[in-house]
């Protein structure tokens, strides 16, 4: 990784090729996405907005040309390009000129929450909308001599009312795993263990600590509407947070790297119900400081002896 983000680095070339052959494989390999708009990221927060505006815009003529040669399209990759790369540089810059990591996750749980508002305001029905995407989607892709269609229709019904804030969730994940795989890269470059330690560190605002209960109690008198598809990406903040937490805890105690492997195999496997336990715990670390209670020697401090 250290030499992919020097090789970006090294000029406004290089950075362009990296961006746009990331974006162009994310269409089949969805992950590289991340990586791809971590290029936009990294340009950002080492050369400024300007530069990153310039490695933008040609990436972007880049995707078009691709487009038209490998598509026939080249409206698909130039969106593409616009949605993985345009908030990164916003989001870099920011970082940049504040070095405050809570404040650009801050500003990400913003942007996911934006994006279902603005579900809402240009859909007629959005459940019913994401009803009809995923029953030509689950069409192409699942057999109807494996699964009948009447269990079909069972899983669109139970998906499509929380698909709104699903996509909100995802958007906000993918600009704050994009935006620490770039200040990383940076951190490696030109300070390494800098962004760990700002990682460990990292807890949300208070507003967030207020808002979010209120809008999981929303989602409890009801069927999922507006405000409880912001609360997936509310729990989606302080699952960061939860992240952030064990982090923490694991360098206080000096614990080896197996405890964060076993914590992720965990994460992995327990879905959804261990997202649903992180981000409680990153709420609880929101109130109590746990990182800091639970450091060595934290208690004797606290007594002056």
């Amino acid at each position: 990784m250290k030499a992919l983000a020097a090789f970006v680095l090294r000029g406004r070339m290089q950075a362009t090729i990296v961006a746009s052959v990331l974006a162009v494989l994310a269409v089949i390999i969805t992950p590289l996405s991340v990586f791809s708009a971590a290029v936009i990221g990294l340009v950002a927060l080492n050369q400024g907005i300007r530069e990153s505006f310039m490695v933008l815009l040609m990436g972007l003529a880049a995707l078009i040309a691709l487009g038209w040669l490998l598509l026939g399209d080249p409206l698909v990759l130039l969106l593409t390009g616009v949605i993985l790369w345009l908030p990164l540089l916003l989001l870099g810059e920011v970082l940049r000129s504040t070095r405050s990591l809570r404040l650009v996750v801050e500003l990400a749980v913003g942007a996911g929450m934006l994006l279902i508002v603005l579900q809402y305001l240009l859909l007629n029905d959005v459940t019913e909308f994401w009803k009809d995407l995923l029953q030509q989607y689950l069409a192409l892709l699942i057999n109807p001599e494996v699964v009948q269609e009447a269990d079909r229709q069972n899983m669109i019904d139970a998906l499509a009312p929380w698909m709104a804030g699903g996509l909100g969730a995802a958007w906000f994940i993918q600009l704050v795993l994009s935006l620490f795989l770039a200040r990383s890269w940076q951190s490696v470059l030109y300070h390494p263990g800098g962004f760990g330690q700002e990682f460990r560190e990292l807890r949300l605002g208070f507003w967030l600590l207020l808002l979010v209960p209120v809008l999981l109690l929303s989602s409890m008198l009801g069927e999922p509407g507006f405000l409880a598809q912001l609360a997936l990406v509310g729990m989606s903040a302080f699952f960061i947070q939860g992240v952030a937490l064990v982090h923490g805890l694991v360098a206080n105690y000096k614990a080896g790297q197996s405890w964060l492997i076993g914590f992720y195999l965990l994460l992995i496997i327990g879905i959804p119900a261990s997202f649903t336990a992180v981000s409680a715990a990153g709420y609880a670390d929101g109130w109590l400081n746990i990182r800091a209670r639970a450091r060595p020697g934290s208690k004797k401090k606290g007594t002056g002896k």
